[in-house]
């Protein structure tokens, strides 16, 4: 049995930050920023696809303690030359769970996306959370009932209000 570590999306983005990773929040962070509250178990992320960035993101990786959760990979050492090969990759770390997504269906450029982010504050740390339409689509396509009930969410009139 393996050691579960509660979600501390706060030392997660603490070592994005120090690495100067760049990516854009997806999933259930990014729909609670939005103003759904729901429970999530992990950060999802879309990372820039730069080599330069995926060697950051290996290293924040490293600070995390991170293992892969992948079946079939939980063998594989984490660096920025397998960080390309699959998607999603699941990572267990020190602080929580971390999903790394390249080609999330429903998403568009990592440039585009990261053009529209919403950059919330979280302490001094700037966050790019995916924006609202950004991440209707997303779900949308992904279309499980968990990205369903996320939709109805982010489309209430309430939010449809704020978005004017």
């Amino acid at each position: 049995m393996t050691e579960q570590h509660s979600l501390d999306a706060e030392g997660i983005f603490a070592a994005l930050d120090g690495h100067r990773v760049e990516y854009v929040v997806v999933g259930g962070i990014a729909v609670q920023a939005h103003g759904h509250v729901r429970m999530t178990n992990d950060v999802d992320l879309i990372p820039s696809p730069t080599p330069v960035n995926l060697e950051r993101l290996a290293a924040a990786l490293a600070d995390l303690q991170a293992r892969v959760l992948n079946p079939g990979s939980e063998h594989l050492e984490i660096d920025a030359q397998m960080l390309p090969r699959a998607t999603p990759w699941q990572f267990a770390t020190s602080h929580g769970d971390i999903d790394v997504l390249h080609d999330a269906p429903g998403a568009t450029s990592f440039a585009q996306l990261r053009e529209r982010a919403l950059v919330i504050a979280l302490g001094d740390r700037a966050i790019p959370i995916a924006s609202r339409d950004d991440l209707i689509n997303m779900k949308r396509a992904a279309g499980r009932p968990v990205d369903i009930a996320d939709i109805a969410a982010l489309t209430e009139p309430e939010h449809r209000e704020a978005r004017s």
